[in-house]
């Protein structure tokens, strides 16, 4: 099936990482991309648009000439962005699909982005929150300020090609959102951490979900006897010139990427700095999937390694 994703404001290199992460995982390719739509191809749309957390939203390109009828019984609704000066599509489109209007409540909703090659899609997905987060993160009952986010946590999953019954490793484990979101898409997921009160707060907040208390007690280092085949997401600790467990912030960074540079497969991980990002360099190579700040003084880049 041939799709169109559009990008996430401010996130365009996120929603590509993320787009082709789950072609990695379900198969299919990118084919083009402009400004703001990412076109490519799958044939398991359901699957990819089920885990898509960085699109603005995802539709099927509809094909010239082709039929689109969604049956007497089914209503639609038709939205469009459009390039200023360009004649609106809308009319165009209501003539060609079978059913009856309604812009409130529709059962299809199609969208039109008429720019400089206008294209029409049948909306497969809306990015909209409420769905995308659990509800169950409000009462969790193990917080901590450090934490990354549900959403972006999805997203780096996402980037590294995992899919339904295979093994994530965290290896910072902290309140445990990685292993959340990792069960969330059918993911078997384990962590690693090394202060007791983090490892009972996050398989706290695994029960709190119903998963599986998978964090265990230990340095980093213990991924190494951790399931074979792991892939490793993860956010290290960024205080900033803090001693962690008597380590200073490089040394811990050093630690870290010589080891997971000799383990096979992908490695997907935030740094929080451009010094810790040239770092990385000298042990591994490394892609650049996108930033977010997350405040003033933290910048969350998201590194992708093979």
């Amino acid at each position: 099936m041939k799709l169109v994703s559009e990008f996430l404001g401010g996130h365009r290199d996120i929603s590509k990482a993320e787009i082709e992460g789950l072609l990695k995982s379900y198969g299919g390719a990118i084919s083009c991309e402009t400004d703001k739509l990412l076109f490519f191809h799958t044939d398991h749309p359901y699957k990819v648009v089920s885990r898509v957390a960085f699109s603005k939203r995802v539709g099927r390109v509809i094909e010239d000439g082709e039929e689109i009828d969604i049956g007497p019984r089914r209503s639609f609704a038709i939205r469009e962005k459009r390039d200023p000066g360009r004649k609106s599509l809308l009319d165009q489109l209501a003539k060609r699909i079978g059913g009856r209007v309604d812009l409130s409540n529709p059962d299809v909703v199609f969208h039109i982005y008429n720019f400089d090659e206008p294209t029409n899609t049948e909306t497969l997905y809306e990015r909209r929150m409420e769905l995308l987060l659990d509800p169950r993160y409000k009462t969790k009952p193990m917080n901590h300020p450090s934490s990354i986010s549900p959403i972006l946590a999805r997203g780096m999953i996402n980037m590294s090609g995992l899919r339904e019954g295979e093994i994530l490793v965290d290896p910072f484990a902290g309140t445990g959102t990685y292993l959340i979101e990792g069960f969330r898409m059918g993911i078997l997921s384990y962590g690693i951490d090394r202060s007791w009160r983090m490892v009972e707060g996050g398989n706290k907040n695994l029960r709190h979900f119903d998963f599986p208390e998978n964090i265990k007690q230990g340095d980093f280092s213990d991924i190494a006897s951790l399931p074979k085949g792991s892939t490793i997401v993860t956010d290290p600790p960024y205080g900033r010139g803090a001693k962690i467990f008597s380590q200073s912030r490089d040394s811990l960074y050093s630690r870290f990427y010589s080891l997971i540079s000799g383990l096979p497969g992908v490695k997907v991980f935030c740094i929080p700095t451009e010094q810790l990002t040239a770092l990385a360099r000298d042990f591994m190579e490394i892609r650049i999937a996108g930033e977010i700040r997350v405040h003033s003084s933290l910048t969350r880049r998201i590194a992708i390694s093979a």
